[in-house]
């Protein structure tokens, strides 16, 4: 039972995985375009991948984010790629929000858990909260990452651009923030329902 339940959990890391690898190359679908810049769509499947499948599968999928996101950005000419070239800006903070949402999840059910009975309820609570945290911290990172390792394509494009694209990826995040809060919870809980019946998780 146990091998079973493991090689399906892979089997569906592997699924969430080529999720976020499909989204990142099917155009205005994990990147939205618009003035040369993007907003990205697939934070919403590495936090549900997080949530569902805990943290080590979580920041896998926080680490192929990272990995597409880099390659994404050398295919890319939007404004903001020069910028994700730089593995430490592109690769990490993603690896850190896999692994982050999957614990804000068993946290705050963990605390939610103990005042408010009904399982579904506190899933949804519990989702909803993380999409909003994992999206922050996805923004925090980016944005943190960006001044302190972006001097070579940041200054490159000059401080007064470089200042418009960090300006436009803060307000971008608000956007992808409300994206997360809505769609995590609407995604997460029929998964959990058949994953349930499916005794793939507890």
């Amino acid at each position: 039972m146990i091998k079973g339940k493991n090689l399906e959990k892979m089997v569906l890391t592997a699924m969430f995985c080529a999720i976020v690898i499909a989204m990142t190359f099917i155009p205005q679908v994990g990147y939205i375009a618009y003035g040369g810049l993007s907003i990205t769509t697939l934070h919403v499947i590495v936090i549900l991948g997080a949530v569902i499948l805990g943290p080590v599968r979580g920041t896998i999928l926080g680490l192929v984010w990272g990995i597409t996101c880099l390659i994404f950005a050398a295919m890319n000419g939007t404004a903001d790629a020069a910028i994700f070239l730089d593995p430490r800006i592109s690769v990490v903070p993603r690896i850190f929000v896999g692994l982050l949402s999957a614990w804000y999840f068993i946290g705050i059910k963990a605390l939610i858990g103990k005042f408010i009975q009904n399982r579904k309820t506190v899933e949804v609570i519990s989702a909803t909260a993380t999409g909003i945290l994992g999206t922050i911290t996805n923004t925090v990172l980016v944005l943190t990452a960006i001044n302190l390792f972006g001097g070579s394509g940041v200054l490159k494009l000059g401080m007064v651009l470089s200042t418009i694209i960090q300006t436009a990826i803060a307000i971008n995040g608000i956007v992808e923030l409300v994206l997360s809060a809505i769609l995590l919870p609407s995604l997460s809980t029929p998964l959990f329902i058949i994953l349930r019946k499916k005794k793939t998780i507890e």
